[in-house]
């Protein structure tokens, strides 16, 4: 699995779950523990997810935004009319 498959998986459980243990996240994506933190700390750094450790849930949560500074989006693949008419075509 790629790493991109991977972020938008810790994505999604992040999303459907309110906390996730590491566990669940090694278990469900089938990593270790130093790959999953590289994941986490590549999310935070460069996509500026608002991922926390909550020490009293043990586990990961998605904090809420402020409506101040840099935003959390994935990355994904944006197209003009004109690009997706030329890729249907």
């Amino acid at each position: 699995m790629s790493q991109n498959e991977r972020i938008y998986k810790i994505d999604q459980m992040l999303t459907n779950h309110r906390v996730v243990p590491t566990a669940m996240f090694l278990e469900r994506l089938e990593i270790s523990l130093a790959t999953f933190k590289r994941d986490i700390a590549y999310m935070r750094d460069r996509l500026n997810a608002p991922i926390v450790f909550n020490r009293e849930l043990e586990g990961y949560e998605m904090q809420a935004q402020s409506a101040v500074g840099a935003r959390y989006e994935l990355p994904g693949l944006w197209f003009s009319p004109e690009e997706i008419y030329a890729l249907i075509t």
